[in-house]
């Protein structure tokens, strides 16, 4: 049975020490995008502006509270349902999609892949990019192609000029001698390799079919398995209910302690015990001693093969720093038991 999380557990877990915080390097600026406010709005690019624009601000400010790239990007994803009521389940798409890009760990799956062409006595070429390079002239060569003989949308490293896009790319490879070119990517948040015997010259008139080499498909799927912190296939469980009575036995709980907590959520955000919570929190947590992924309303973090759900968050606002981890313990508290009974 999935294990869920009060103040970061179904048991109940408490914050012991945390991770100092830490700088992530702003690898693109946001790019324009005025055409999307013309007509359609684009939501995969307006998640990644949000995304990026956050973090060049977190990058300059970084010794002020302001708003985490993580937390950006899922306030942005709120305003977009709400001004597009029916479109809910196609933004919520592209958010998905938009956090399994930037999570997608190009520099690990080229050493896997490296392997696999070594087995098969191939060598291939990585094809270059960053991701939401508007000017990149790989789209160009990809709106001509097909897949199994149809065509296609296509979401290249992040740009796509449709909201209702079939695939998204997340890295491709080349062989130019024997013509062989791959395409990484995910249909529908699946795994799925495509492959055509073309070369990067020849690419645009390809038609690609997925691999039939079974050992490479399914390195691929266990590759995003294991290194992105989502899980295909498993649906979101609306715990609302619960929100009023944790509230109510945090409330609780406080009186009794003496002490004050402050409650957190992915729309706020603020620096506790020396770390961004929750995005820090959540991507350095371990649950004694072992490391754990967290998952809060459709946002994963973290890099371990267990898992906990949060429910909700709660902070105690006098913390301190105790050592460079970000640990919790089984906390059994009969108050706050309560809110499962």
């Amino acid at each position: 049975m999935k294990k869920l999380l009060l103040v970061l557990s179904v048991s109940m877990l408490v914050l012991s020490a945390c991770h100092k915080a830490t700088e992530d390097s702003v690898t693109s600026q946001s790019t324009s995008r005025e055409q999307q406010t013309k007509e359609v709005t684009n939501y995969f690019h307006c998640l990644a502006d949000s995304y990026q624009k956050a973090l060049a601000h977190e990058k300059e400010a970084k010794d002020t509270s302001v708003q985490s790239p993580v937390s950006a990007t899922v306030v942005a994803m709120e305003e977009l349902q709400q001004s597009n009521p029916t479109d809910q389940a196609l933004i919520m798409k592209n958010y998905s999609d938009f956090q399994k890009l930037i999570q997608y760990n190009t520099e690990k799956w080229q050493e896997e892949f490296a392997s696999w062409a070594a087995s098969m006595g191939q060598s291939y070429h990585r094809l270059e990019h960053r991701n939401f390079d508007e000017k990149n002239e790989f789209i160009k060569k990809l709106e001509t192609t097909t897949v199994s003989q149809k065509r296609v949308r296509w979401n290249i490293f992040g740009v796509s000029s449709d909201n209702a896009y079939d695939y998204l790319v997340l890295d491709a490879y080349y062989d130019n001698q024997d013509k062989h070119f791959y395409l990484f990517t995910l249909k529908d948040g699946q795994a799925q390799v495509l492959h055509a015997d073309k070369t990067l010259e020849t690419v645009s008139a390809a038609n690609f079919e997925e691999t039939e080499n079974t050992d490479l498909a399914q390195g691929f799927k266990g590759f995003l398995l294991k290194t992105s912190v989502t899980r295909e296939n498993e649906p979101d469980t609306d715990y609302s209910a619960l929100a009023d009575k944790i509230k109510l036995a945090m409330e609780s709980y406080s009186d009794s302690s003496g002490e004050r907590y402050k409650s957190a959520s992915l729309a706020t955000y603020g620096r506790y015990y020396g770390l961004a919570v929750p995005d820090q929190m959540m991507q350095f947590g371990q649950v004694d001693g072992v490391k754990y992924t967290f998952k809060w309303h459709g946002y994963t973090a973290g890099l371990g093969e267990k898992r906990f759900e949060i429910l909700a968050c709660y902070v105690n606002e006098a913390g301190t720093i105790t050592d460079a981890q970000v640990h919790f313990v089984e906390f059994h508290q009969p108050i706050l038991e309560q809110v499962f009974k």
